[in-house]
């Protein structure tokens, strides 16, 4: 059984249009029974006749006739029984449109290109930029408490090599120069931590999608928020690991999307996707975007 985190209705229902000549909103089954009139008809005459003399006692002739019939009609009232079972079909859309997709698609990442349909079940991070941003703004005291974890933590580290590797004479002579270490140490470290809202600031700017997953193995496939199936905003926090996500090739980025004209606007796209490949955290050389239609947990 599927576990939906996500599904997007929109792309399912074009799917199953394109194969259905139209829009199924639902299936139905339907059983009739029916029974009707029936007549019947029978009889008999006989005829017994005697004539006397020649032509011209036609006059005084005496006949006789007689006969018997019989017509019967049976008749019972016509019914009709009708049982309509009635199934909205909801999620088993999804898999409809999948069948649909397996049957004229190659699913395969390996053969992935643009426009490429693709099934990928393995492990995704789940970026929620918007949660991330919050937790390292300046003003969030996430970050401050942060920030300070790591300066006591530097401190006591150096604090322990002094006592381990110094005298106290030694200490003496260089207190002022292992203070400013540790100062330098504790500076570094801020910045690393505002290194991090600055990547998120510019990852925000670059792309136009507050939710994502990302791979180690070069895919990036955003989020809209009006197809998850929970609650989006929690999405960084409670989801996460294995999943599976079926969709299609809209992009690529890296070495193999070089611009193929002088446009300006083409070199700015290029060197925009080149920022977004150095920021993501993937091994591949080329960056595969991915329109998702589903991501479940489950098969």
């Amino acid at each position: 059984m599927k576990q939906f985190i996500y599904l997007d209705t929109d792309i399912v229902n074009s799917i199953i249009a394109q194969k259905e000549k139209g829009l199924v909103l639902e299936m139905a089954s339907e059983q009739e029974d029916t029974s009707g009139d029936n007549k019947a008809k029978s009889g008999s005459v006989t005829l017994d006749g005697s004539v006397g003399g020649g032509i011209w006692k036609f006059a005084q002739a005496q006949a006789e006739l007689s006969g018997t019939g019989e017509l019967t009609f049976n008749s019972h009232s016509q019914t009709v029984l009708k049982e309509i079972a009635t199934k909205t079909l909801h999620d088993a859309a999804f898999d409809i449109a999948y069948k649909q997709i397996k049957t004229e698609r190659d699913t395969d990442p390996t053969n992935a290109d643009l426009g490429s349909f693709v099934e990928l079940t393995q492990t995704f991070d789940f970026v929620d930029l918007e949660y991330i941003e919050n937790l390292f703004s300046d003003k969030n005291s996430f970050l401050a408490f942060m920030k300070k974890s790591e300066r006591e933590k530097i401190e006591a580290r150096a604090a322990q090599e002094i006592s381990e590797h110094l005298n106290r004479e030694q200490q003496r002579k260089n207190g002022n120069e292992l203070k400013n270490r540790v100062k330098e140490l504790v500076e570094a470290n801020n910045r690393q931590y505002e290194n991090i809202s600055d990547i998120v600031k510019a990852m925000r700017q670059i792309v136009p999608y507050t939710r994502m997953l990302v791979s180690p193995d070069g895919y990036l496939i955003p989020l809209e928020d009006k197809y998850f199936r929970d609650n989006p905003q929690t999405m960084g926090f409670k989801h996460g690991g294995y999943v599976t996500c079926v969709g299609y090739v809209t992009n690529v980025i890296g070495e193999t999307s070089t611009p193929d004209s002088d446009n300006i606007f083409a070199q700015l796209q290029f060197m925009v996707n080149q920022v977004l490949v150095s920021i993501l955290p993937t091994r591949e050389k080329d960056l595969f975007v991915i329109h998702p239609i589903a991501i479940y947990y489950g098969e």
